[in-house]
């Protein structure tokens, strides 16, 4: 597909997916983007960060305006909400049909994979607006202190999820242990999701609480390695400032942290740790590559990543790569899964964030395919929110909002 047509074809997108108004609720103006029309019609944490950095080629103005709206949704205390009901009237609708953690009727009490520090960071170096910036950082400070306090009690620098939508990643085989899960299927995890959610029911908002309850306690490492990398980019933002050094060292724990409690050398890849006695959940997924998104991790774990499952075509190198789960995978799972996602399909979203860590870590060839057979999947099945990893064919929501990274691969 030619640039101008993807270009097209992504604005298009955006632009049908645009959200403005103000909120009967706070009386807030919101501008952002949502997923899609249908399935997700309210303002999605990472979703909104994926957004903003597309935009970043096609409407600054826009980019700006869809994290100025997400970064208004914070709480006094910090947080920040992994979705943002601003259109009341659509939410009865939407929780018929979904369940989610809320402590308000106006948000979820739940997060999303840290990524908004990169995102303010790409629209600030795009545009320049230091009024933008200078907005921005008090936010992400309390943001990523909320983290800190909230998400890491054993202070190791590894933030912990409650459930597996936090991490974004939400049926993903390596959660089926811990959910006790024996129905494969969509309902069958809805089925174990709603028994995590009535354990915490008396003690939703109290995240401290519920982390000590051990009911589903992962130190992910996606969320850790997008969280370390989340970290960088606000120490980068703060320059001079003297909380720059308090990210940076942040960062850095949280690097060790993923190298010495999450490596495993055996296997040649990173595992999730589970519960408060931190057991690495040996199942290989998409997760256990994304300490790539670090450019400071070690050089032979690179290499082992990179050799033994990215370029294997027993593993992830397949003809669409890179799935969510290594072809290898028992529970591989590429074609439609009728809401079992996060199984074995492509995602354009992790493609976005591997493609450019492999360009850093030396590997351009590999970057480049991954990126011509992106670009050949949405020509061939359009913005779809995930992909066959054989056959390219689209799957789940049509004209999904984050698959328009693919034009900042």
């Amino acid at each position: 597909m030619e640039r101008a047509e993807l270009e097209a074809q992504a604005r298009q997108i955006l632009l049908t997916n645009l959200r403005r108004g103000v909120a009967d609720w706070n009386g807030k103006e919101f501008s952002f983007v949502v997923p899609s029309l249908t399935g997700y019609p309210f303002q999605w944490f990472w979703d909104s960060c994926f957004h903003a950095i597309a935009l970043t080629h096609l409407d600054l103005e826009q980019a700006k305006s869809e994290l100025t709206t997400l970064l208004s949704g914070a709480q006094p205390d910090g947080f920040i909400p992994h979705i943002i009901f601003w259109e009341m009237e659509k939410q009865p609708d939407f929780l018929s049909r979904n369940i989610v953690g809320m402590t308000s009727p106006y948000f979820s009490a739940t997060i999303q994979p840290p990524i908004v520090a990169y995102a303010v960071e790409r629209v600030y170096r795009a545009t320049g607006d230091e009024e933008f910036l200078n907005s921005a950082l008090p936010v992400l400070t309390a943001y990523y202190r909320w983290l800190r306090y909230h998400r890491d009690p054993d202070e190791d620098g590894l933030i912990a999820v409650i459930q597996p939508e936090e991490a974004g990643t939400d049926c993903s085989p390596k959660y089926d242990e811990a959910l006790g899960l024996e129905d494969l299927s969509n309902q069958g995890f809805i089925a174990a999701l709603r028994k995590v959610y009535a354990a915490y029911e008396p003690m939703r908002g109290d995240d401290r609480r519920i982390l000590a309850a051990d009911i589903f306690h992962f130190e992910d490492v996606l969320v850790n390695s997008i969280y370390a990398f989340g970290l960088q980019s606000l120490a980068r933002m703060l320059g001079d400032a003297p909380e720059a050094e308090e990210f940076r060292r942040e960062a850095d724990k949280t690097r060790d942290a993923l190298v010495e409690k999450c490596w495993n050398e055996k296997a040649g890849a990173f595992f999730d740790l589970c519960g408060v006695a931190e057991k690495q959940v040996e199942v290989v997924t998409i997760s256990s590559l994304m300490p790539l998104v670090l450019a400071d991790l070690p050089r032979n774990i690179v290499e082992r990543l990179v050799n033994d499952w990215v370029s294997n075509p027993e593993h992830f190198w397949l003809p669409y790569p890179l799935p969510s789960v290594p072809a290898s995978n028992p529970k591989f799972m590429p074609g439609n899964p009728r809401g079992f996602i996060w199984r074995g399909p492509t995602w354009v979203n992790t493609n976005w964030f591997l493609s450019h860590s492999l360009r850093g870590h030396g590997y351009p060839e590999l970057a480049d395919t991954i990126v011509a057979k992106t670009h050949e999947a949405i020509e061939l099945s359009g913005f779809r929110e995930y992909y066959n990893p054989y056959t390219a064919e689209g799957l789940g929501a049509r004209n999904f909002g984050w698959t328009t990274l693919a034009l900042d691969l």
